[in-house]
């Protein structure tokens, strides 16, 4: 099911829509002309919150977006799943569990 709205406001990575009615949080959204891809991050009504995901200097006010009605996913397979472990410390380094 998909949703299409138009963008009412652009701010850095924040893009605003409206015509968003029943689209659902964390949906993923492509945005303009370029289809960018981007996450719903708040809803007001038919009023969406998108954060863009890539540089969103080339939309415009008035374009188009398009709801996919899915979150995002990434399939994991097994050279991804490895018994490696990585923390991130309190000092903001990686460390190999």
């Amino acid at each position: 099911m998909s949703i299409k709205g138009s963008i009412i406001k652009i701010a850095g990575p924040a893009v605003i829509a409206r015509g968003m009615t029943g689209a659902r949080m964390y949906d993923i959204v492509r945005v303009g002309a370029e289809g960018l891809l981007g996450k719903i991050i708040r809803l007001e009504g038919d009023t969406a919150f998108i954060q863009v995901y890539e540089d969103t200097s080339g939309l415009h006010v008035g374009e188009p977006l398009e709801s996919t009605g899915n979150p995002l996913t990434v399939e994991l397979g097994p050279g991804l799943l490895s018994s490696r472990r990585w923390i991130v410390r309190r000092s903001g380094r990686l460390s190999r569990r």
